[in-house]
This record gives structure tokens, C-alpha cells and sequence, in this order.
């Protein structure tokens, strides 16, 4: 994964600003740190927590400029179904803090970071086949209780913090599962189609929270607000609907 993320970085003109590249690495790293709590077992708790930091620091090098072409998308698209000026304006908004970040060049720390993630994957050893195969399966088995645990508790409230586990537990073992298949060169299967709608579906949630944010930020203009509060519904009837009929009813 990270060797085809590194080529797609380094035969890129613009490297870590291209955005492609940039959400397939941010993709990996995810996979990546839901992986590591699948081999927890098999190096120490302070190795584990190292890797994961690091993945962070690598996730967070990257996610500035691709949180922000994310939210001027959402902001082009919420323009071109309402019709108001007032996203214009977000756009606008948005695009002011982009040009500030353009002068930053983060690929030595990427590629430092990259290779230092490769070197740590070494450490990681099985007393046999049969035994990484046990170990995998039974962690992706604990994530699917725990995500249809966190299904359950959101259905029911729809407090903040339990919808954002919620979205965690489910993107956990989504990237698990992928994680799994790609080791073991296989095609993912059905149900990887369906945990992933649910999954994306609290991605854009949260997008929406964070282009809210970003409103208000401008003084919470009227027009603006109704339209993401609308929006927002439609996302999280959608996401009860699949949450129920993906990760609950199975």
C-alpha cells in the first residue's frame, strides 16, 4: 500500500498537494492504524502507540489541504442546488486559506514519515500462518460487535459524541476487512459494499459539521444555515436507515 502511495507521490508534479494522491494516503494511514490494533498481540503497547502517533502526524500533514478542497466541493455543489450567492462566498472563504498553505512543502516530512511506518511493519511477527490468521479474524470479529454496539446506542440517541464513535467503530472495521483482503489478495465482498455506505454517509456528517463551522466562522449568514441543517437531515435519516439495515439487522 505504501509503496504504491510513495510512486504515486514521488510521479506527481505537485507530490503531496495532488489531490488524489493525498486521499489515497490518508486512506492508508487509516487502514494502517485500524491494522495495528489488529497485531496489538504481537509488539508492546508503547510500539503500538508510537506507530499510531506517527500515522497521525502523517494523516494530520495532509489533511489541511484535503479537508479544504473537500469542503469547497461540498460548498460548489450546495451552491449549484440552492442557487445562493451566500455559498460563493464560503467558497471564497475557503479558497483564501487554501492560497495561504500553498507555500509549505511537507514531502521530506511524508516521505521520512512513510518510511519509517515500512521499517516498523519488520517487527511484526506470527509463530505461524494459521496463528496471524486467528489473530485477524478474531480482531475484525471484535469490530463488527463493537460497531453494531455503537449502531445500536445511535439509533436510539443522537447526541454528537455517540454518532462520532459511531463513525469511528464503523470506518474501523471497514478498513479492517480492507486491510485483510488486500493482504490476502482478495477481492472484498458484499458485505465491505455495505458497511462502506453507512461509513461514507458519517464522512459527509461530518464534513457538513465542519462546513457549519466554517459558517459560522462568517457570521452564520441565514441562508446558509438552512440549507446545511436540511441537508444534515437527509444525511442522518440516510444513516439510521443503512445503520439498521447494514450493521444492526445482520
Amino acid at each position: 500500500m505504501l509503496d504504491q502511495n510513495l510512486a504515486s507521490m514521488r510521479n506527481s508534479p505537485e507530490g503531496p498537494k495532488d489531490k488524489e494522491v493525498v486521499h489515497e494516503l490518508r486512506v492508508t494511514t487509516k487502514r494502517l492504524r485500524a491494522a495495528w490494533k489488529m497485531v496489538s498481540a504481537t509488539v508492546s503497547p508503547e510500539f503500538i502507540t508510537r506507530q499510531k502517533n506517527g500515522l497521525r502526524e502523517l494523516s494530520a500533514l495532509l489533511a489541511e489541504d484535503r479537508d479544504l478542497a473537500v469542503l469547497i466541493d461540498l460548498a460548489t455543489k450546495l451552491h449549484k442546488n440552492y442557487k445562493s450567492s451566500s455559498f460563493c462566498e464560503v467558497v471564497s472563504f475557503l479558497n483564501e486559506n487554501v492560497a495561504e498553505s500553498e507555500s509549505i512543502d511537507s514531502r521530506p516530512i511524508v516521505e521520512s514519515l512513510i518510511d519509517q511506518e515500512k521499517i516498523a511493519w519488520e517487527h511484526v511477527q506470527f509463530s505461524s500462518s494459521t496463528a496471524e490468521q486467528r489473530c485477524l479474524r478474531n480482531a475484525v470479529r471484535k469490530s463488527r460487535s463493537r460497531a453494531r454496539f455503537a449502531t445500536k446506542l445511535a439509533l436510539k440517541d443522537s447526541d454528537s459524541e455517540i454518532w462520532h464513535t459511531w463513525r469511528k467503530k464503523v470506518k474501523q472495521l471497514r478498513y479492517q476487512r480492507e486491510f485483510l483482503a488486500e493482504i490476502q489478495h482478495r477481492v472484498a465482498g458484499k458485505f465491505d459494499a455495505r458497511i462502506s455506505r453507512p461509513g461514507s454517509l458519517l464522512g459527509d456528517r461530518n464534513d457538513m459539521a465542519n462546513l457549519t463551522s466554517v459558517a459560522k466562522k462568517m457570521g452564520n449568514p441565514g441562508r446558509i444555515r438552512k440549507a446545511l441543517a436540511a441537508k444534515e437531515r437527509r444525511i442522518l435519516g440516510n444513516c439510521r436507515r443503512l445503520g439498521r439495515r447494514n450493521l444492526v439487522a445482520r
